[in-house]
C-alpha cells in the first residue's frame, strides 16, 4: 500500500531563528545608507573646495536625493508588497552602486548633483521603508528591540564612516572617495538576500487555550480572558483598531471612505465598544470565542497579544478587518496606487504626519551642517569627523536602551519620543554657545544619545497611533511629506548660511522646529478623543446605513 504525505510549510519564526537574520539585514543597510547621510557635512566640504560652490549649492546633492526619497520611499514600499522587499533592496543597491561610480568622475557639480542625488534618492528609498515591514512582519514581542538593533546600524555607520570618508578624502581625493563608497554602498544587496519574504512560511502557530463552560454564578475562563483584556487596555498610547464591523465579520455600506476610516480607529474605550457591539449589532447566540476573534488585538511590541484558537494568523485578521480598504485598493489606478492621502482624514494621522515632519527636520538638517558649523569655530579634517562619530556613539547607546525600556510598557512610547526631541532640540541651542572641542564632542554625543531614541521609536509609535495593519500605507504618506520637507528645508537652511553669514540662525530654526514637534506630540490624548468623536459618527452614520432598508 503506497503511502502519501503532504509536507507542511513551517510556521514563520516570529522573535526567533531567521528573525534575527531580518534584524542583521537592517542594520546592514542602515549601516552604509544612515552612515553616509550623516557623513555628508565632510563631502560638503569636499565639493565647496572643489568646485568653489555656496554652501546652498554643495547641499543640492543631498536635496535632490532627499526629495528622490521623499516619492521613491512610498512607491518602494508599494512594490515591495507585491514583488518581496528583497529585490526592491537589491535593486536600490545596484542603482547606488552605479550612480555613485558615475559620479566620480567630477565632470561638474550639477553632473554631480544629478548622478549622486538620484541614485543615492532611489537607493536609500529601497531599503528604509522595506525594511521596517520587514521587522513588523517578524517580531511581535521584541519589536521595539529588534527596531534599534536594527537601527543601531545607524549609530555604527554613523560612528565609523566619518573617520573612513575623512581618510579617503586625505588619501584618494574627492573622485577616488567616491568611488569607494560606491562600492561600499553595493554592501547593502547583503540585506536583500537575507530578507525572506514571511510568505514563504505556513500559518502561525497559536497556543490553544483551555476555555471552560459558563460556571452557575455566570463566570469561567471567558471571564477570566476579558478581565486579562481589560488590564492590558489602558490609556498607554497603543493602537487599538476595531475589528468586527457587522455580522459575521462582514462590513455593509455604500460609503467606502467611512468603512475604511472606522476600520482604521484607534480606540481608548476598546472593551467599551466590545460590549456595544455585542449588544446592538450581534446575535447574542453566536460563540463567545467568535467574540475573541474579531477582538483580537496587536500592540506595537507585541507585548500585549490576545488571539483566539480558531486564528491561525494574524495576516488573516488583518485581512479580514480590512478587505474592504484592499479591494478598494486594488481597484485604483495611478498615484493613488502609491499614495493614498485619504488616510489624512484621519485626525491622528495628519497630526503625526506634522509631528514627524517638525522633528525630522530640525534633526536631520543640523547634522548635515554640523561640519561647516565646527569649521566655522575653528576645526578642521580630523576633528569634523570625531565630532560626527561622537554622535554616533551616543546614537548607539540610545537606540539599544531605548527599545529595551520602552518594551517594558512603563511609559508611553509617544511621550519617550517626545522628551527626546525636547532634549535634542535644548541641545542643538546650547551648541552656539560652545567654543571647545570636546565641549563640542559633549554636545555631540547628547545630540546622538537624544536623537538616538527619537528615530528608534519613529516607526513604533507611528504602530502604536495606527495599527500594524496599516502601517505601510500610513509610512508611506510620512515619508513623502517628511522627505519634501528635509529636501526643501536642506535648500533653505543653505539660503540663510549664505544670506546671513553664519550658522546662528540655523541653529535656532533646527532647534525650535525639534522643540515645536515635541510639544506637540504631547497633545496626543486630545487628538486621539477628537477622532475618537469624529469615528463615531461615522460610525453611527454606517449603522443606519445598514439598518434603512433598501
Amino acid at each position: 500500500m503506497a503511502i502519501s504525505s503532504t509536507r507542511k510549510k513551517p510556521p514563520p519564526p516570529l522573535d526567533k531563528q531567521w528573525a534575527w537574520m531580518i534584524v542583521l539585514g537592517v542594520f546592514i543597510y542602515a549601516f552604509f545608507m544612515v552612515g553616509l547621510a550623516k557623513s555628508y557635512g565632510l563631502l560638503l566640504l569636499a565639493f565647496q573646495q572643489k568646485f568653489e560652490v555656496s554652501t546652498a549649492v554643495a547641499l543640492l546633492p543631498m536635496s535632490v536625493s532627499a526629495f528622490v526619497y521623499a516619492f521613491g520611499a512610498p512607491t518602494a514600499l508599494i512594490i515591495g508588497e507585491r514583488i518581496t522587499p528583497q529585490r526592491v533592496i537589491i535593486f536600490g543597491a545596484v542603482v547606488g552602486l552605479i550612480g555613485l561610480a558615475l559620479s566620480s568622475l567630477l565632470v561638474s557639480m550639477p553632473y554631480v548633483i544629478v548622478m549622486y542625488g538620484v541614485s543615492v534618492g532611489i537607493g536609500n528609498s529601497s531599503f528604509y521603508g522595506n525594511g521596517l515591514v520587514m521587522l513588523g512582519k517578524y517580531f511581535r514581542k521584541f519589536r521595539t528591540l529588534a527596531t534599534g538593533m536594527g537601527l543601531a546600524g545607524a549609530s555604527i555607520g554613523q560612528f565609523l564612516m566619518p573617520l573612513i570618508i575623512d581618510h579617503l578624502l586625505e588619501s584618494y581625493g574627492l573622485g577616488g572617495t567616491l568611488l569607494i563608497i560606491s562600492a561600499l554602498y553595493f554592501h547593502a544587496a547583503i540585506s536583500g538576500f537575507l530578507f525572506r519574504p514571511i510568505e514563504s512560511y505556513g500559518p502561525e502557530e497559536v497556543v490553544k487555550a483551555e476555555v471552560k463552560q459558563p460556571q452557575a454564578n455566570g463566570e469561567g475562563q471567558l471571564a477570566k480572558t476579558n478581565k486579562e483584556f481589560n488590564s492590558a487596555d489602558k490609556d498607554d498610547g497603543i493602537a487599538r483598531p476595531l475589528l468586527n464591523n457587522g455580522p459575521n465579520g462582514t462590513l455593509h455600506s455604500t460609503d467606502q471612505n467611512n468603512i475604511e476610516e472606522i476600520s482604521n480607529k484607534n480606540d481608548a474605550d476598546a472593551d467599551k465598544r466590545y460590549d456595544e457591539n455585542r449588544s446592538d449589532q450581534w446575535d447574542d447566540s453566536v460563540d463567545d470565542q467568535f467574540y475573541i476573534q474579531r477582538r483580537a488585538m496587536l500592540t506595537s511590541t507585541g507585548s500585549v497579544y490576545l488571539v483566539s484558537p480558531s486564528v491561525q494568523d494574524v495576516s488573516n485578521i488583518d485581512e479580514k478587518a480590512h478587505k474592504v480598504d484592499i479591494a478598494k485598493s486594488k481597484s485604483l489606478t495611478g498615484w493613488r496606487r502609491v499614495i493614498d492621502f485619504t488616510v489624512l482624514k484621519s485626525y491622528i494621522t495628519l497630526f503625526f504626519t506634522l509631528a514627524s515632519f517638525l522633528c525630522f527636520f530640525g534633526y536631520f538638517n543640523f547634522i548635515l551642517l554640523l561640519p561647516p558649523i565646527c569649521q566655522k569655530k575653528g576645526f578642521r579634517g580630523f576633528e569634523n569627523a570625531a565630532l560626527i562619530s561622537a554622535c554616533g556613539v551616543g546614537d548607539l547607546i540610545a537606540r539599544i536602551s531605548t527599545g529595551i525600556f520602552a518594551d517594558l510598557n512603563l511609559v508611553a512610547r509617544y511621550k519617550i519620543k517626545s522628551f527626546a526631541c525636547l532634549l535634542c532640540g535644548v541641545n542643538i541651542f546650547v551648541i552656539l554657545f560652545a567654543d571647545t572641542f570636546y565641549w563640542l564632542a559633549f554636545h555631540s554625543f547628547m545630540y546622538g544619545l537624544v536623537g538616538g531614541s527619537y528615530v528608534c521609536l519613529m516607526s513604533v509609535v507611528l504602530v502604536d497611533f495606527v495599527g500594524v495593519a496599516l502601517m505601510a500605507k500610513n509610512l508611506a504618506v510620512v515619508l513623502l511629506i517628511q522627505g519634501i520637507g528635509a529636501s526643501l528645508g536642506q535648500i533653505f537652511l543653505g539660503w540663510v548660511t549664505d544670506t546671513t553669514g553664519s550658522f546662528t540662525a540655523v541653529i535656532l530654526i533646527c532647534s525650535a522646529s525639534l522643540v515645536l514637534g515635541a510639544l506637540l506630540l504631547l497633545m496626543y490624548p486630545l487628538v486621539r478623543r477628537c477622532e475618537d468623536s469624529r469615528l463615531d459618527r461615522l460610525r453611527k452614520k454606517h449603522e443606519q446605513d445598514y439598518m434603512t432598508p433598501a
